[in-house]
C-alpha cells in the first residue's frame, strides 16, 4: 500500500508537468485536479477493525482472484446489496467549515462553501442519469444494479449539521495566496501541513465515529513538496480517535468554476471523495493492481478507489441542475471494473457510471 502511494505521486508529477506546458496562456486555469491516496493510517485501521468497533455502518465481503491472494476482501458503507437489497442505511453527517488565515494577511473562508455543499446534490434529492436521489446513493445503486434489481436499496447521508468554523493559521513557509488574472483569490498550502492539521482536528474527539465529518475549504488547494506540484483538491481518510473507535472523514475544497481542467468545480471534488468513501471507507480495499485507462499497462494503484480511475479523463465530470443552480459531479468507476468481473453487475452492464461508458471492459493486467 505504501508502494502504491509512491507510484501515484510520480504519476501526478508527470501529469502536472505536462499540464503546465499545455496550459500556458489560459488565464484562470491553475492546475490539473489531483486526489491524494492516504496509505499509512489505513493499515492501523484494518488492524483495529472488529465487530465491536464504533464506526460507520458497513458490510464486508470478498471476490475471487486468479492471483495471490486467492480472494480479495473489502468493506463498504451501508448494508450488503447482495444479501439485503431492500435495506436503507443513513449515516449522520457533519460539515466542518475551515477558515484559512495566511501569513500575508489574506483570509479564505470555507463557510459559504459549507452552506452551498449542504444544499447541493450531495445531500438533496436530484435527478441524475440513473435515477433520482443523493448523488452517492444513486451511484451505489447503479454500481450494484444487478444484485439490487428493482428493490429499494439505499445508502444515504443524513441531513447535515454545519459546525462552527475552525480557523487554521498557515505559516509563511507552509503556504501562500495568489490571484488569477481574472481576480479569483486562491490559497496554496503544503499537503503535509494540511494533513497534519486536519488529522489533529479529527483526532480531537469532537466528532462521532459513527458519523461522517466533512472538512470543507473554499478555494484552498494543496501542493506536494514544492508549490509547482499542484493541486491536490481532496482526500478521505480514517483514524482512531480513541480505543475501539474508527473515524472516517473527508477533506475537500470547493473550487470556483474555471480554476481547474476537466470541469472540477463546486461539488465535483466532494462527489469524488464521497463515492470513494462509500466504496472504501477504511482505505483497506486492496485489489489487483491497475493502471489509468489512458495508460493501462502501467500500474499506479492497488486500491478500490472509484474516483481515481476516472479523474484523468478530460470529461471526467458532468453537470446537473438543482433549484436553478448548476453543479458539477465526477463520473465514477464501478466495482466490477476493479473485480475484473465479466459481465459487469453495474447498470447496463457498464464498468463506469455515466453513459457513454468511459470504461468498457474490466481493468486489464498491468506492470
Amino acid at each position: 500500500m505504501v508502494r502504491e502511494q509512491v507510484l501515484r505521486s510520480w504519476l501526478q508529477l508527470l501529469v502536472v508537468v505536462a499540464l503546465a506546458a499545455a496550459s500556458q496562456g489560459q488565464d484562470s486555469v491553475i492546475g490539473k485536479p489531483m486526489f491524494a491516496v492516504r496509505s499509512a493510517v489505513p493499515v492501523a485501521a484494518e488492524a483495529a477493525l472488529s465487530a465491536s468497533t464504533r464506526t460507520v455502518n458497513h458490510w464486508t465481503s470478498s471476490f475471487p482472484s486468479k492471483g495471490t491472494p486467492s480472494s480479495y476482501s473489502y468493506s463498504m458503507v451501508g448494508a450488503n446489496p447482495f444479501t439485503n437489497p431492500a435495506s436503507t442505511t443513513t449515516i449522520n453527517t457533519e460539515i466542518q467549515p475551515i477558515i484559512f488565515k495566511f501569513a500575508n494577511g489574506n483570509v479564505i473562508s470555507g463557510t459559504a462553501a459549507a452552506v452551498a455543499l449542504a444544499n447541493s446534490p450531495i445531500f438533496v434529492k436530484t435527478n441524475f442519469p440513473a435515477g433520482s436521489g443523493q448523488y452517492a446513493d444513486v451511484f451505489q445503486r447503479a454500481n450494484f444494479a444487478k444484485p439490487i434489481g428493482g428493490k429499494p436499496y439505499h445508502v444515504l447521508l443524513g441531513l447535515p449539521s454545519i459546525r462552527h468554523a475552525l480557523t487554521i493559521n498557515v505559516p509563511k513557509g507552509s503556504g501562500t495566496t495568489r490571484k488569477t488574472t481574472s481576480g479569483v483569490l486562491y490559497g496554496l498550502v503544503n499537503f503535509d501541513f494540511i494533513t497534519r492539521t486536519i488529522t489533529s482536528l479529527a483526532q480531537s474527539g469532537a466528532y462521532n465515529p459513527t458519523s461522517l465529518p466533512i472538512f470543507v475549504a473554499g478555494n484552498v488547494f494543496e501542493y506536494e513538496q514544492m508549490i509547482t506540484i499542484c493541486c491536490v483538491l481532496g482526500y478521505h481518510d480514517v483514524l482512531t480517535p480513541a480505543s475501539g473507535q474508527l473515524l472516517t472523514y473527508i477533506y475537500t475544497s470547493y473550487p470556483t468554476a474555471g480554476l481547474f481542467t476537466g470541469g472540477f468545480a463546486d461539488t465535483a471534488v466532494v462527489s469524488h471523495e464521497v463515492a470513494e468513501w462509500i466504496d472504501d471507507p477504511f482505505g483497506t480495499n486492496v485489489v489487483a493492481p491497475w493502471g489509468l485507462p489512458q495508460n493501462p499497462k502501467t500500474c499506479i494503484s492497488n486500491l478500490l478507489e472509484v474516483g481515481d480511475a476516472i479523474e484523468a479523463f478530460s470529461n471526467a465530470t458532468f453537470t446537473t441542475s438543482l433549484n436553478g443552480k448548476t453543479y458539477h459531479l465526477q463520473d465514477e468507476a464501478f466495482f466490477s471494473w476493479f473485480a475484473r468481473q465479466s459481465p459487469s453487475i453495474g447498470a447496463g452492464g457498464r464498468y463506469s457510471y455515466i453513459q457513454p461508458a468511459k470504461l468498457t471492459k474490466p481493468a486489464p493486467a498491468c506492470n
